[in-house]
């Protein structure tokens, strides 16, 4: 009774709290392109440096991280854990390679490492001495290991099948700690540690759904009782954050400050998205419960709440301990706070981007804090008679005399800022995918099946076997099937399609953008004569200028054979060279980005500059002929799908068209030129023959 009627009071207040995010905070400055860009250029002059702060920290003799070099002999569990995060963020937003090095930094004691393997402190994570009643510790590791699985099969390849115990061993603990219904709201540990646990409660799942075998080995040695035991978590989960997620809005809403914790509604938040988010999707073997779908108005109300508590410094009050209790006596506690940069970093890798497009000025102003509060501290290392500068951030949380740059605080930093860059650009790619009328594929995942219909064309000569689409997924589609930032080689990020009218080249760059999941825009002439004739040349810099700002998405430009013409050309005017050039410059720049893939489709290739379609420009030049043989008859198919006639009728007609097709199909007959159109009507006409008959 008391859940239900706090769910019914934080529903009313759903609505006030969204209004008074309007009236008390006033009109929020406008973050048009150049000030979202603005922001990208100054989480980006800080992301550079990442390599360097966290490699501060990095202690090659233990294998990891250390909240102090030196100062510990042995390495640091949670220090080291945090790095890992910070490090796959990193590399998600482009910053590392896939091997995660860099170059050009020092480390301890002179040594200069260009690479880290986050295998080698994985394992050595795992071999250290991490304590089993520290909920707070195990929680963060089992994490850090399994977020690096989800992120990269390859990352936990070389994990000891000794080390499987001892992840058995966290993940146990971690099950024993989900919320119990008997408890209410006064649960055992903090809405911090609850997050923690949930989060792992929802990889689990992910792993345990996907099947393989050498995580299931790692995790369980049961998977249906792990998964039942999962799905009960997640279930105790949903509905005891969802329960806190409305007592702290019904409490802010009631004015009564000293129950109101804005750190307890930001982790209600998250694992409440979390828990009802894997809930929903997958299968559940403990009960036959049909779960909700997440009540979007209550985690935008969170959200209003859990911004407009932001103080002038950029920073929040640091709200509910980590711990409400620990078991082992006499250990001092007093500091275990959360860093609330962690909890928005959290927030920001959980919610999508276009949630925060209302509190930008509010992530702006912790990016000032950032700016502002990056600490410089000297460590003497007397038996080597040296010393050595850090670089980084501590917690607002810490005593004087613990302040100065730490491990764990330093990398939840660097995670937050990737984080926020990626949200940044997101909002970027959105405002941009908007303006040019672009659709956004991305949303609905990758779709192979629309990539499977697309009818095919040959390329070459009459022997040559190789198709379009065979090209198109051996140096796009598998390349890039990963990420952008870490493709296979032999990757294309630009090609020309060139070919007679009608082949359907518009249709290939976008079933190709679903087949990879991307989103999709189309540049034409109107997009460069939107500011008139005498314009063209600034629109091509302003066109061009937010296509580089795209992540992920195919883009083509459609006949814009008028702003690439040939500058020989006799006759040609000294404004079309202006614009050729002007042309080649945004293309080259386009291209470096590495962003996103793009075409050129023409029907006049020979009109094209040199320099446009020299080699370096563009990876690929592919002639799109109309269809092959197999989708001619797999036209026909298609078309005969609808019509009311025995299997057997179809089959025969499929085989009598093959076959006459094959006896037509040299350069003499027509039929091989017959364009996409053409050869759709061909196969409706037989169709409807069938069907009249």
């Amino acid at each position: 009774m008391r859940r239900a009627v706090l769910v019914v009071a934080a529903a009313v207040l759903v609505g006030c709290t969204v209004t008074s995010a309007l009236q008390v905070g006033g009109v929020s400055p406008k973050f048009d392109f150049d000030r979202l860009s603005q922001l990208n250029q100054r989480l980006s002059t800080l992301e550079e440096l990442a390599p360097e702060y966290i490699l501060n920290f990095y202690e090659p003799q233990y294998r990891g991280f250390s909240v102090k070099p030196g100062v510990y002999s042995k390495l640091g569990v949670t220090s080291s854990c945090y790095a890992i995060l910070a490090l796959l963020a990193g590399r998600a937003s482009g910053v590392y390679d896939a091997t995660i090095q860099w170059s050009g930094t020092s480390s301890l004691l002179g040594e200069t490492p260009n690479k880290v393997s986050l295998q080698n402190t994985l394992q050595a994570i795992l071999e250290s001495e991490w304590r089993h009643d520290d909920l707070f510790q195990v929680s963060v590791l089992l994490y850090a290991l399994l977020k690096a699985k989800t992120s990269d099969d390859q990352l936990l390849v070389s994990i000891h099948d000794s080390s499987h115990a001892a992840i058995q061993k966290c993940l146990s603990i971690v099950l024993q700690a989900r919320p119990q219904r008997r408890m209410g709201v006064q649960q055992l540990f903090s809405s911090y540690i609850l997050y923690q646990c949930t989060s792992v409660y929802g990889l689990v799942s992910d792993l345990l759904h996907g099947g393989d075998v050498s995580t299931l080995d790692m995790l369980t040695t049961n998977a249906t009782s792990l998964q039942n035991e999962v799905s009960v978590a997640l279930d105790r989960s949903a509905e005891t954050a969802c329960s806190e997620l409305c007592r702290q809005l019904a409490f802010r809403a009631a004015h009564d400050s000293t129950s109101f914790d804005p750190i307890k509604l930001a982790y209600s938040i998250l694992s409440y998205m979390k828990a009802t988010e894997r809930l929903a999707s997958k299968p559940n073997n403990h009960s036959n419960k049909n779960y909700q779908a997440l009540n979007q108005k209550l985690i935008t109300a969170g959200l209003n709440a859990f911004f407009e508590e932001q103080n002038d410094n950029g920073l929040w009050d640091k709200g509910q301990p980590i711990y409400k209790s620990f078991r082992r006596q006499g250990r001092n506690v007093g500091n275990a706070f959360v860093f609330v940069v962690d909890t928005v970093a959290s927030l920001l890798d959980s919610i999508p981007a276009e949630s925060f497009r209302p509190h930008l000025a509010k992530l702006e102003k912790l990016l000032v804090w950032f700016e502002t509060h990056e600490g410089v501290e000297t460590i003497s290392f007397e038996e080597q008679g040296i010393t050595k500068t850090i670089r980084g951030w501590s917690s607002n949380h810490l005593s004087s005399d613990e302040a100065g740059p730490a491990g764990w605080s330093t990398a939840q930093v660097v995670r937050c800022i990737s984080l926020m860059k990626q949200t940044i650009r997101q909002l970027q790619h959105n405002d941009v995918l908007r303006e040019f009328k672009g659709i956004a594929l991305s949303q609905k995942g990758p779709r192979p099946a629309d990539w499977n219909q697309l009818l095919d064309s040959d390329l070459g000569g009459l022997e040559e076997t190789r198709t379009i689409k065979e090209i198109l997924d051996n140096r796009v589609c598998i390349p890039f099937s990963n990420s952008i930032n870490n493709p296979t080689m032999g990757a294309a990020y630009s090609s020309i399609l060139f070919g007679p009218p009608g082949t359907a080249k518009t249709t290939i760059c976008e079933s190709l953008a679903k087949r990879m999941g991307w989103d999709f825009v189309v540049i034409d002439t109107a997009a460069f004569l939107a500011d008139g004739l005498t314009n063209v040349s600034a629109r091509i810099r302003y066109v061009f200028e937010r296509l580089q700002a795209l992540h992920e998405c195919v883009i083509l430009f459609d006949e814009i054979e008028e702003f690439c013409l040939d500058r020989e050309t006799p006759g040609l005017s000294m404004e079309s060279r202006m614009l050729t050039t002007a042309m080649l410059t945004a293309i080259n720049d386009l291209r470096r980005t590495k962003e996103s893939v793009f075409f050129m489709a023409t029907n006049r290739l020979r009109a094209f500059d040199s320099a446009i379609t020299r080699p370096g420009r563009f990876d690929m030049q592919l002639f799109v002929a109309t269809p092959n043989l197999l989708s001619r008859v797999e036209l026909l198919k298609q078309a005969l799908a609808s019509v009311v006639i025995s299997e057997e009728v179809k089959e025969d007609s499929l085989q009598i068209y093959n076959e006459h097709l094959e006896s037509i199909w040299t350069l003499e007959d027509n039929v091989i030129y017959f364009n996409f159109l053409e050869s759709r009507q061909i196969a409706s006409a037989i169709a409807i023959y069938h069907n009249i008959s």
